[in-house]
């Protein structure tokens, strides 16, 4: 494996560029994990073995587009939020509304029962059932 290793690093210095020279590396050795490269150990990283650290100017488009797409992520995550808010508020005056219709009903109802009541209880005390106005308009209704 070293004998592999030496004349890897003689082909570098021939002029292979860094590139095919950490292809054949990682040919020979097995893709490096966590940051390390296997043959150093702990002690030497990929960055400090190959001289190469991604710089910001490098990484800049990246992050532009990583931006865009965040950006646009929270537009559209806003906008949800927006049309929730509205179909919630529109939902709520429609119960509102049925609530209040349902209350005028049992108030009608309530009424009109009650008058019933008050007729039955002039009927039982002895008295006489009136078939007057009220009483057409509340069964009519």
């Amino acid at each position: 494996m070293y004998d592999e290793i030496k004349k890897l690093k003689e082909q570098k210095d021939q002029g292979l560029n860094d590139n095919t020279y950490e292809q054949i590396f990682q040919d020979v050795l097995g893709k490096d994990t966590h940051g390390y490269l296997r043959a150093y150990g702990l002690g030497k990283s990929i960055t400090q073995h190959f001289k190469v650290k991604r710089s910001l100017l490098d990484l800049s488009p990246e992050l532009i587009e990583v931006k865009k797409k965040a950006d646009q992520l929270i537009e559209e995550a806003t906008k949800d939020v927006e049309n929730a808010r509205t179909e919630a508020e529109k939902a709520k005056k429609e119960a509102e509304a049925v609530r209040n219709d349902v209350d005028r009903k049992i108030e009608k109802n309530n009424a009109i029962w009650e008058k019933k009541f008050h007729q039955l209880m002039n009927f039982i005390k002895g008295g006489t059932y009136s078939n007057d106005d009220d009483s057409r308009n509340e069964s009519s209704s």
